[in-house]
């Protein structure tokens, strides 16, 4: 079996000798800058569909079928500069998946996790090609919405656990358990406004294209219908969040829960107020934008408020575990062998 990677060795030791390990800190540092990609992809898709430019490119991957680049004129630029954009995701998300495993300690989680970037933002680009030769069915691009907001998430657990430690006995309970499962009711609550605002946006006129509904078809439902489906949800997600605040705040939980708590109840707040702003302003463009970014902000704080349900303590490095030692009493000091 020589030459097979990892079981004659020598594969193994010529890669050690190239690529240098990565400590926590550093791979804590590639997570963020993972999430924040992850982000901007959300907000520069939003502003190729509010900007009209969705076919600004109408061949995949390269802008024409004879040429690569666009033209230099707005549409096809500002398409084709989100597709430039998904490259550099690629480029860090595939970064942060060789960082995880030159991490050290190597953990098999943190890897995973960044599989998931990898194969989520190559899923995206696939999904792209289809949403163009689809002519932007909106189906299609609510997919392609739900699928970003999904890659949100697994950058952020990613960045939660990339300094804790996770494994069997290491995690501690700090709310009781039905707060526990009130939380994944809020998230699973969430997942239904995302949904069904992605559907009303559907529904109204971003379309994506530059002639609008003449270019894209729209779901066959009244936006009015839809935006009061939508803005209904909205307004259980504020009650079942405020109620989880009270809640917390008379319960003995860390302050960091409570907080949290409380900051995801204004930005969801802020978050009806430019809904219903953008609704009777017939949709302007800048709002629209504005309350994706809104959405994507309720996202981050929700799946935060939970994951601070639980504590898991800081993973201690080499040094840090050195450092402890020294400090440490020595066992025969009190009595023990």
């Amino acid at each position: 079996m020589a030459g097979v990677p990892g079981l004659d060795g020598s594969s193994s030791a010529t890669e050690n000798r190239r690529l240098p390990t990565v400590s926590v800190g550093t791979f804590r540092s590639l997570a963020v800058v993972s999430l924040a990609f992850s982000v901007l992809i959300v907000l520069s898709g939003a502003a190729v569909r509010l900007s009209g430019s969705g076919l600004g490119c109408p061949d995949w991957p390269s802008c024409y079928k004879t040429q690569f680049t666009p033209q230099l004129s707005y549409h096809p630029v500002i398409e084709f500069g989100n597709r430039m954009v998904t490259v550099v995701i690629v480029i860090v998300f595939a970064a942060t998946l060789v960082a995880a495993y030159r991490r050290r300690p190597q953990r098999r989680d943190l890897i995973w996790l960044s599989w998931g970037l990898v194969a989520g933002v190559l899923a995206q680009a696939a999904v792209g090609a289809v949403v163009i030769y689809t002519k932007l069915n909106p189906y299609v691009v609510m997919g392609h919405f739900l699928a970003s907001m999904l890659l949100i998430v697994d950058a952020l657990v990613l960045v939660h656990r990339s300094t804790r430690r996770y494994g069997p006995g290491t995690g501690a309970l700090v709310v009781p358990r039905p707060v526990l499962l009130l939380g994944r009711g809020l998230l699973a609550l969430l997942g239904l406004v995302l949904a069904a605002g992605t559907a009303t946006t559907g529904a109204g006129p971003h379309a994506g294209g530059n002639q609008g509904q003449l270019v894209a078809k729209r779901i066959p439902i009244a936006l009015r219908d839809m935006a009061e489906l939508h803005s209904t949800l909205a307004m259980l997600l504020i009650g079942v969040t405020i109620s989880l605040a009270v809640l917390l705040h008379a319960l003995d939980v860390p302050e960091r829960v409570r907080r949290g708590a409380r900051v995801l109840t204004l930005v969801l707040v802020a978050q009806a107020a430019v809904g219903y702003a953008q609704y009777f302003s017939h949709l302007p463009a800048l709002l629209v934008e504005l309350h994706v970014l809104g959405a994507t902000s309720i996202l981050i704080g929700s799946v935060q408020l939970y994951l601070a349900f639980a504590r898991h303590p800081a993973e201690v490095t080499a040094p840090q575990a050195a450092t402890t030692d020294q400090e440490a009493v020595p066992a025969g000091a009190l009595g023990h062998p």
